[in-house]
């Protein structure tokens, strides 16, 4: 991207988006940090607390991908579209999911074998916080037509898809589980996957300007939402355990809290745009390029931090017993600035920096 065409605020996006994802992959879930019972106590809920706040890290990079690749008929065409997704997203992916069965899932106990790798690859099991390249992939897939939508249609018709994704994708799963039926509508809806919504939404928050009284309105809903997150999160976890859907491990209840339920793609938007309307100051500031720069090391950090968390944090933890909430305030800090200097030496190296563009 040109200097002229730079927009800073995603590069602030992209850092606090990598940010959160080291966050949630460290401190969020209570059994990782040895708390073996889920009940009502101070640090359970500080980590459902934690994992619902942090929770922006993936569909924020949903979103700022959004924006950027459903214009690149723009910049080049789609062959070249391709090539560039390719080698900067599926070839990284592809290594370092090799590189996960070998040290990550082996080192785990895993079985290691060709059968297994390839049943893990496929399943998304060899590294869990890779899960994110399945969609964004699959979503690439789907740039191409869905671009014409962007390029050919009028306001309308792209509010109506967004509509269109947000009702499939986070109303009726949920009236599906309050009535206990199957939500055979949404399998019918073809190009419709399940943060879909994010990459469109994206797009159209970026190059579409939002009056102050919406904006408000959005900032309104979102707080609503973030309590609504919260507040059931807690509710279905220690008060209520008969949701089947979207447990997570030792028993937590997101079902209402999950990234891919409307009242999350709310609080999303409203982040969106809040950093988009911090632009102007943005490109005044005196530190943008050092934005620029530590945007450079985010993919990198999505990339290595489950390596990090499992070599290092993990070991260093079993040694040295620190209090819960140093640990929660250390941990993602430690693992994000060591992603961080591991990438950026690897960035150096001509052999293998392209395994973190």
């Amino acid at each position: 991207m040109s200097k002229n065409n730079r927009k800073y605020f995603m590069y602030l996006n992209a850092i606090l988006s990598s940010f959160a994802v080291v966050v949630l992959h460290t401190v969020a879930n209570p059994v990782s940090l040895g708390i073996a019972k889920i009940q009502p106590t101070f640090y359970v809920i500080l980590c459902l607390i934690i994992g619902i706040v942090f929770s922006y890290g993936v569909p924020m990079f949903f979103m700022q991908s959004g924006a950027n690749i459903l214009s690149y008929r723009n910049r080049y065409d789609t062959k070249t579209f391709f090539h560039k997704r390719i080698n900067k997203v599926v070839v990284p992916f592809v290594v370092w999911s090799i590189l996960g069965f070998l040290l990550i899932y082996g080192h785990n106990g895993g079985t290691l074998n060709i059968k297994a790798f390839i049943q893990g690859f496929l399943s998304g099991t060899l590294v869990g916080p890779y899960w994110f390249f399945y969609n964004i992939i699959g979503f690439y897939l789907c740039a191409p037509f869905v671009s014409l939508i962007i390029i050919h249609g009028n306001r309308s018709l792209i509010k109506y898809t967004i509509l269109l994704m947000v009702t499939v994708n986070t109303i009726l799963p949920v009236i599906s589980l309050v009535t206990k039926t199957n939500n055979l509508f949404g399998l019918s809806v073809p190009f419709v996957g399940s943060y879909a919504q994010y990459f469109i939404a994206g797009w159209y928050l970026t190059n579409n300007e939002i009056s102050k009284k919406r904006t408000c309105q959005i900032y309104f809903l979102a707080i609503i939402m973030l309590l609504f997150e919260i507040g059931a999160t807690i509710y279905f976890t220690f008060f209520y355990r008969h949701l089947a859907v979207l447990n997570y491990p030792g028993g937590i209840v997101k079902t209402f809290g999950d990234i891919s339920m409307f009242p999350s793609f709310c609080v999303m938007c409203s982040l969106f745009l809040f950093l988009k309307d911090r632009e102007p100051q943005l490109k005044v500031s005196t530190h943008k390029n050092i934005l620029v720069i530590l945007a450079g090391l985010t993919f990198g950090i999505y990339l290595i931090h489950p390596f990090v968390i499992t070599w290092v944090l993990n070991p260093l933890n079993s040694l040295v017993h620190l209090p819960l909430i140093i640990m929660i305030i250390t941990d993602p800090i430690f693992v994000f600035i060591l992603s961080g200097t591991i990438t950026f030496t690897m960035k150096k190296v001509k052999l293998i920096n392209k395994l973190v563009p």
